[in-house]
């Protein structure tokens, strides 16, 4: 078997099996020991990954209460030929995958791997001998039957005919919300000039989609009344609310479900009247400094998050899975972030999510309808207008949790700085000269250790491809490990991990956020890190600046001398200021010397480099009245 042809995402390297080993089995991957034949439990497996995310299936390991040895395989071409041939008959389970394989030769034996795909949504749910009942998904480490739920989840996702299409036998005269509908018109008339041609209302409707004609009479749609519905009729069609809205005054790791909020709203009716409540809510707890544009200078009243929230909470209104209706979505807002938790996942995975283009989606009509206004994204650019967003405010990047296994979605705005004033100085002391892009991403690693397509994706708003290339430049610059291909993943350089990665009992995550400007903060603050376990000398790395360092940065942007320094900032003792405040700056890579190779010369200044530049704009943005 050969692994040449394999897509990205199906292999599974020699170093990524021996970490499996090593660590326990998870939702993507199942080991089997299968030393002379393929196990009863392989297909029930095989569907398991097929209806949830896909995963590895391992031949040759034996499982010993959570510890797992390889054992190899006895006859590895008789044991792949027997397998493939039983995934490729529909008489044993219901679709052909285009599973893959490849041998890994250890030294305590052969081992098999295949990888299985997810399967499309239309041939959910993967089943085994011809019967729905016996269907799998995977869910941690174990292969779990269907129950009845999941199974008519699978199902309703599957059918060619949309759930939110479907007519309904209800009277179309008494069905609809008249505030609602006159508010969609005039949306649709500010939306689509010159469209809206006067028609009476039902006929309005009729023109989009609201109203079908059934057996020779008109009937509403379920799009039509989930969005303009009246409060008489949407308990038949949605018994339960539409969102459940929640503020917390706390952060969101003091949550428990008996958590008092401070303000909550179980909001109920039609996704137009959802819709407007959620922003009404929204607007009476935020914050709303204004700003003024540079270009046009005009003011905006709107709080800086306003388009990440607006975009998240349009996606989980019109993205829920409507029938599921012992499951609330819901949005909490804590002191330092908003999430957002949605019955129903996501058809695409999290990278693909990203990308711009229209995706596969489960409510189209109602989709459509809110697209008819201007309240949804075209050609799926919302999540990506969530990040791009997010990423202009400098925090982390939004958290997506697709639960493929539960059928439930999660967003996760953090309010959390991607880069701090200890990060930018370890980004500074690399002596690299990185792009923001990349600095975004090595700043991220700083923290996390490791990254995936997607986080850099994230990160950057940059393509699939692209994203793959800035992994190979950082490589290139010794500061991820090298890329394997195949792996998806991208690792800190090692001898980065030993001064700065998490697992250094590094300091950068606790100092997130902090500055100078808090109590305490003034003093030059230093840590003494040792590179490798060889003979290399210890490096000093800044954490903090002084507030005469800061002084120093401000005033650097242009070639400064001496004495200019002293005075800038107030200082006369000029030995102490050289060796605790200047040369600091200079070793950390935040300051440079004019004439380098004469530092004594009468004609030297000292001006920011190019992380200076970035750490003083850091700064600004994060201390603006400093």
């Amino acid at each position: 078997m050969s692994s040449a042809s394999q897509p990205i995402g199906s292999l599974m390297t020699r170093d990524e099996l021996v970490a499996a080993l090593n660590s326990i089995e998870w939702s993507d991957v199942e080991f089997k020991e299968a030393t002379w034949e393929v196990p009863k439990s392989a297909l029930s497996t095989v569907s398991a990954f097929a209806n949830t995310e896909g995963g590895h299936i391992v031949f040759g390991v034996k499982d010993t209460n959570g510890t797992f040895k390889v054992t190899g395989v006895v006859d590895a071409d008789k044991l792949q030929n027997t397998f493939l041939g039983l995934v490729r008959d529909l008489n044993k389970i219901s679709v052909q995958l285009p599973i893959t394989g490849q041998i890994h030769q250890m030294p305590e034996g052969i081992v098999l791997v295949f990888f299985i795909p997810e399967a499309a949504r239309n041939q959910k749910p993967v089943h085994l001998d011809r019967n729905p009942r016996n269907s799998y998904i995977r869910r941690g480490g174990r292969d779990d039957t269907c129950t009845a739920d999941e199974l008519m989840r699978l199902m309703r996702d599957a059918s060619p005919t949309r759930y939110d299409a479907e007519p309904l036998a209800l009277d179309v005269g008494h069905c609809f919300e008249g505030q609602s509908v006159r508010w969609y018109r005039d949306m649709f008339s500010r939306s689509n000039a010159g469209r809206d041609d006067g028609d009476e209302e039902l006929a309005f409707l009729r023109k989009r989609g609201f109203i079908v004609e059934q057996d020779g009479r008109l009937v509403p749609t379920r799009a039509g009344v989930l969005v303009l519905g009246a409060a008489e009729v949407l308990p038949q069609v949605l018994p339960r609310m539409v969102v459940d809205l929640q503020l917390y005054r706390h952060a969101a790791a003091e949550y428990s479900p008996t958590a008092r909020w401070a303000d909550r709203i179980p909001v109920e009716g039609n996704l137009v009247q959802a819709w407007r409540t959620v922003v009404d809510f929204y607007f009476r707890h935020s914050e709303r400094p204004f700003s003024i544009d540079a270009e046009t200078l005009r003011r905006s009243d709107d709080p800086p998050d306003y388009v990440s929230f607006r975009e998240a909470a349009i996606n989980l209104l019109i993205h829920q899975d409507f029938s599921d209706h012992g499951r609330l979505p819901v949005i909490r807002i804590y002191r330092d972030c908003t999430e957002f938790f949605n019955p129903g996942d996501a058809f695409q995975s999290r990278e693909k999510l990203l990308d711009p283009g229209d995706k596969e989606m489960r409510n189209p009509s109602i989709v459509g309808a809110f697209r008819r206004i201007g309240l949804s994204d075209q050609g799926g650019t919302g999540i990506g207008a969530i990040f791009e967003s997010w990423r202009r405010l400098g925090y982390l990047p939004p958290e997506i949790h697709n639960d493929k296994a539960e059928k439930t979605f999660r967003l996760r705005l953090p309010k959390q700085k991607l880069q701090s004033e200890a990060q930018l100085l370890a980004l500074a002391s690399l002596g690299a000269n990185l792009t923001p892009p990349q600095a975004a991403v090595v700043a991220f690693l700083l923290l996390r250790g490791e990254a995936d397509v997607a986080d850099i994706k994230a990160l950057t708003g940059l393509s699939g491809p692209q994203a793959r290339g800035l992994a190979q430049e950082l490589a290139v610059q010794v500061l991820v490990d090298p890329i394997v291909d195949g792996d998806s993943h991208v690792r800190l350089a090692t001898h980065l991990r030993a001064r700065f990665g998490p697992e250094a009992g590094s300091s950068l995550e606790e100092n997130q956020g902090l500055s100078s400007a808090d109590p305490g903060a003034s003093g030059t603050a230093q840590v003494t890190d040792q590179v490798t376990q060889g003979a290399r000398p210890l490096v000093q790395t800044l954490e903090r600046l002084s507030d005469v360092q800061w002084n120093i940065v401000a005033h650097s942007d242009a070639p400064r001398a001496m004495a200019e320094l002293l005075h800038l900032t107030g200082y006369s003792q000029r030995a102490h200021f050289r060796s605790q405040h200047l040369e600091p700056l200079l070793r950390a890579g935040i300051l440079r010397m004019t004439v380098p190779d004469k530092p004594r010369s009468s004609a030297q200044r000292y001006v920011l480099t190019e992380n200076g530049i970035r750490l003083k704009a850091w700064r600004a943005l994060n201390n603006p009245t400093t």
